[in-house]
């Protein structure tokens, strides 16, 4: 899969340049004219270099630097200043902000290539170095520590835009049977592949992880209620009708499923989010189990 360039320049001779120097290289290039734009696009896509102007028409590049360094899912990100408008001031205030690196425009090609081949270098070994400290080692989704880190981003990012999404605890239903039947073992083949049909069966911009014990965690942005009983009602017919066995004795279990909402709720923080989706969750187990709840709704 090729590397994703995002560009955020209004110059056309500028872009040109980029588009024709990074398709040489089979990058994939994402274009933004101005900061607005950008924020709006970013809001849907995870690039693996961002390349940002300094003078933009509607903000400077610092400001966007400023705010891409504040969200967490950005941290990771290298941000290559390019811009005409290079001195030690600029550089320092850049720096500081987060940049990653900066070029002049008017560049040689070969040096842009070369400075992109190290930013892209760097960010997989911090990437590989972050996965392994927030992956859940049985189960290879996200562990409750990620889980939390993504629900404090996601929670201000719908506060500050009005934007819903959904928070879902699910729990392995008398999961403690399982291990008591049929040893640990086979407990612990349920849970990977109760997680490998949740990430089946949910987006890429969906955040799973394994909770704690037999509960996984689901974090479903731009989602409203109707959206996450479709996502949770299709796992839930998987899962029912699955045999979990590699013998010829059957192993079945179902999932109970607990949902909130950050519009529908109300809740005042995230904790109380997910307090809310407990609450739903214990209803769906007290009801009988194999089921979703809805926190707020009958």
């Amino acid at each position: 899969m090729p590397s994703k360039i995002f560009v955020v320049e209004d110059d056309k001779k500028d872009i040109e340049f980029l588009q024709t120097t990074l398709a040489k290289k089979q990058y994939e290039v994402i274009h933004a004219p101005d900061g607005k734009t950008a924020f709006t696009m970013l809001e849907k896509t995870q690039p693996d270099i961002i390349i940002l102007d300094l003078l933009l028409p509607d903000m400077d590049g610092f400001e966007i630097c400023k705010r891409l360094r504040s969200e967490e899912r950005f941290l990771s990100i290298p941000i290559l200043f390019f811009t005409s408008s290079m001195n030690m001031d600029n550089k320092l205030l850049g720096l500081q902000l987060g940049a990653s690196d900066f070029l002049n425009k008017g560049c040689d090609e070969r040096e842009l290539l070369l400075r992109l081949r190290n930013l892209l270098r760097y960010k997989k070994q911090y990437d590989e170095m972050v996965r392994l400290s927030v992956i859940d080692s049985l189960t290879h989704v996200y562990n409750r520590r990620y889980f939390q880190h993504r629900l404090m981003d996601e929670f201000e990012r719908g506060r500050r835009y009005d934007r819903e999404f959904c928070c879902m605890i699910i729990a392995v239903d008398n999961f403690k049977n399982v291990n008591d039947t049929h040893g640990h073992p086979v407990g612990d083949d349920v849970l990977k592949n109760v997680a490998a049909i949740l990430r089946r069966n949910t987006r890429a911009t969906d955040v799973l992880c394994r909770y704690v014990g037999d509960e996984f965690g689901l974090l479903l942005p731009e989602t409203n209620f109707p959206g996450a009983f479709v996502t949770a009602e299709r796992v839930r017919s998987i899962v029912e009708k699955t045999n979990f066995s590699k013998t010829d004795n059957p192993v079945k279990v179902t999932l109970s499923f607990g949902v909130s909402s950050l519009i529908e709720g109300g809740p005042l923080g995230m904790d109380e989010l997910v307090a809310q989706a407990d609450v739903a969750l214990y209803r769906a187990k007290r009801g009988g189990r194999n089921q979703i709840s809805f926190y707020g709704r009958k």
